[in-house]
């Protein structure tokens, strides 16, 4: 499976965010976000986002695959606040191969930071896999606790 990560154009907002939902899907039912979620967003909120941090869209083998969303904190300091692929290609090692990508893009970035739910146990041995380590928690809701990551470059 090839890949590229390219600017998300206005054009793919739809698709994005139907790529978006349904890969959040089950985290909105587990958590009970119908206002905020990732599987909640409107389509304005998502333009406003895509046209207000670093929006990126995912292509497999041609085909809209995700996208990612990174916040820049400071010149040297980027947030990784969404990264999502469509069902049909997750659990194919795509992960791994985008998050590498992703730090060889942002070469001056000598900081990342995320968050991840606290019970989501594949996505901490995930991120931990690649070096970031927790670096605190927050409870959003009775269902929903974050936690904190960040990793030195």
């Amino acid at each position: 499976m090839k890949f590229k990560i390219i600017p998300s154009k206005l054009a793919e907002a739809n698709e994005l965010l139907k790529i978006q939902k349904e890969a959040f899907h089950s985290d909105l039912i587990k958590y009970k976000d119908f206002h905020e979620g990732p599987a909640s967003e409107s389509l304005d909120f998502f333009i406003y986002r895509m046209q207000n941090s670093l929006h990126y869209s995912i292509f497999v083998d041609g085909r809209l695959a995700g996208g990612i969303c990174i916040v820049k904190q400071t010149k040297d300091h980027h947030y990784l606040f969404r990264i999502f692929l469509g069902s049909e290609f997750q659990n194919k090692g795509l992960g791994s191969k985008i998050l590498k990508q992703l730090e060889r893009q942002f070469p001056k970035v000598k900081k990342w930071s995320l968050d991840t739910p606290k019970d989501n146990h594949r996505n901490r041995h995930f991120y931990e896999k690649f070096g970031y380590k927790k670096t605190g928690e927050q409870q959003i809701s009775e269902y929903l606790t974050l936690v904190y990551y960040e990793k030195i470059l």
